[in-house]
């Protein structure tokens, strides 16, 4: 089974690649976003954050998003505490899907930011980084209606820049036109994957 992690910042097509992925290829996903959502609301965890948030009274969506993204302070703080176990789920997860799939999808936008990135591909993993515009990605963001544009532009800053997240890939695909375009991008990148 080959673990794949896939990255890229906010409204990149992530999401859209790894869909594709699971259809396509039959490959296994793990949302880091979703997973570490489920982590969030154990009690161990629960009690770590509002202790280390002292201004949160409840851990609903808004408010903790709103102080976990307030600036990079906020967001490495609640990272030391989710990412160490999102890792320990992933690699559990890998052990228990081994020999089911033919690739091991790790969708995560934070894996460079989290330094995961180092520990995954010691054990083998190939990242591929997708870029876009920010302009266009801004768009895709707000036409996802969850977002108002300030906290979209208030994410983007926080992320890494493209330029940074690529010296870390094994493979980079542009996600700056259609979804078609994309996808014989990526069936590119999965031809290259299984013949080395």
């Amino acid at each position: 089974m080959i673990v794949l992690g896939v990255t890229g910042g906010l409204a990149s097509g992530k999401s859209s690649i790894s869909k594709y992925l699971q259809n396509k290829y039959k490959a296994y996903i793990f949302d880091a976003d979703v997973e570490a959502k489920k982590i969030l609301h154990t009690k161990e965890v629960e009690k770590q954050i509002l202790e280390a948030f002292p201004q949160l009274k409840s851990l609903e969506t808004d408010l903790l998003s709103q102080a976990a993204f307030e600036n990079k302070q906020s967001q490495l703080k609640l990272n030391s505490i989710i990412h160490p176990l999102v890792e320990r789920e992933i690699e559990q997860r890998i052990v228990n899907e081994d020999g089911k799939h033919p690739f091991f999808i790790i969708d995560a936008a934070m894996i460079i930011e989290s330094g995961s990135v180092n520990y995954f591909r010691y054990k083998g993993m190939i990242l591929l980084v997708v870029i876009a515009d920010k302009a266009i990605r801004k768009e895709r963001a707000l036409m996802r209606g969850n977002l108002l544009e300030d906290s979209i532009l208030g994410r983007m800053n926080l992320q890494l820049p493209d330029s940074t997240k690529v010296k870390h890939a094994d493979f980079i695909v542009e996600n700056n036109s259609t979804e078609s375009e994309l996808f014989q991008k990526i069936d590119v990148i999965i031809t290259k994957i299984t013949n080395e």
